[in-house]
This record gives C-alpha cells, sequence and structure tokens, in this order.
C-alpha cells in the first residue's frame, strides 16, 4: 500500500511538472521509452511511457506492483489501473492543467535556460523553473520538446532508449477485463 502511495505522488509530481510547462507537442510527438523513477529516500523504480499526440500511458512497477496511469485529455478521462487486481479509478481530467501543450517561446519565458546538455543520447536544453518555492530541473529534448529528465527535491525521472515512431491507439485503451472500483475519499486534515 505503501508503495501505491508513493507511485501516486511520484505520477503527481511529474505530471504536476508537465503541467506547469505544457512540454509535450499535442499534435506531432509519437514515441515509447523507457523510464527510470527514483525517488529521493527510496528505491528506484523503472517502467514505460508511450505518447501519442496528448494520449499518455505511464507504467511503473516496484515491490512486485505495477501502477498504470492512463491520461486521455480527449475523454476528459484519467485512469489509474492495478493490472495485478484487474481493477482501475476513473479520475476526470483536468483540462485546466494545460498538461499536454507545445513548449513554446511564452513558457520559456517562465524557465531559466541553464544550457544544453545530452541525456540519454538526446541533445536537450536545460532549465530551471520555481514554482511555490519548489525548484524543479528539466531537460527538454530539442528534437521534439518533452522532458527526457525531470529532477526536483522528491525525485529524479529520466527516459531512456526512446523509440520515435507509431503507436497503436490500443495502447492508450482501459483494457478488458478490469473491474471499476470507486476513487478513494480523502478525509479532511485538521
Amino acid at each position: 500500500m505503501k508503495r501505491v502511495l508513493i507511485l501516486s505522488v511520484i505520477f503527481s509530481v511529474s505530471f504536476a511538472a508537465l503541467a506547469f510547462l505544457g512540454v509535450a507537442q499535442a499534435k506531432a510527438a509519437e514515441f515509447s521509452a523507457d523510464m527510470s523513477i527514483v525517488p529521493k529516500g527510496d528505491e528506484p523504480m523503472q517502467g514505460k511511457i508511450f505518447v501519442k499526440g496528448d494520449k499518455v500511458k505511464q507504467e511503473t512497477s516496484g515491490d512486485d506492483e505495477t501502477q498504470v496511469m492512463i491520461i486521455r485529455p480527449d475523454k476528459k478521462l484519467t485512469w489509474m489501473l492495478s493490472p495485478e487486481e484487474k481493477t482501475y479509478v476513473e479520475m476526470p481530467y483536468q483540462s485546466t492543467d494545460k498538461t499536454f501543450e507545445e513548449w513554446t517561446a511564452d513558457k520559456e519565458k517562465n524557465a531559466k535556460f541553464l544550457g544544453e546538455e545530452t541525456v540519454s543520447g538526446t541533445p536537450c536544453k536545460k532549465y530551471e523553473i520555481i514554482e511555490d518555492g519548489e525548484k524543479t530541473s528539466l531537460w527538454i529534448s530539442k528534437q521534439f520538446h518533452f522532458p527526457i529528465k525531470i529532477e526536483d527535491s522528491e525525485m529524479t525521472m529520466e527516459y531512456k532508449n526512446i523509440k520515435l515512431g507509431p503507436l497503436d491507439d490500443s495502447i492508450f485503451e482501459l483494457p478488458a477485463g478490469y473491474d471499476k472500483m470507486d476513487m478513494p475519499i480523502v478525509p479532511p486534515k485538521d
């Protein structure tokens, strides 16, 4: 259970960084990659990411648990799947996040350019953003304007073995045979 909470925090942190930047090319980027996530003070996790336009599927494994998140802005939905239990939770996609917009000069104005580096064999521009006192470093691919590496006080996430090319739409669909679970309600803090 602790691992599910950690994975949820990692998804939230990584997608919050993307939400601030809006770095995915909404119409052009189509790729898959291996993903390495190293939470500060916890065991590293491995996974995969699939991106097709504004659709994203992220799979992360650790401690014999797999967490899958499918983001479908076109359906205004996000699904969190538990493959071991064949269950999923459906959440509304927050279109106000503007998570999957193209990296633009306007976005660049809100980030500090730190230089150019190669990450996982991909030429990148390194930026730093500070939001709510939290510093995040991002390495944005010069080729397809997506972060190859994200680092903040909570974790470091890096994409490796990036494969550009067409992906089947079925990757971004809810698998058959999964049962829908109600989203847990977190009681308010006193």
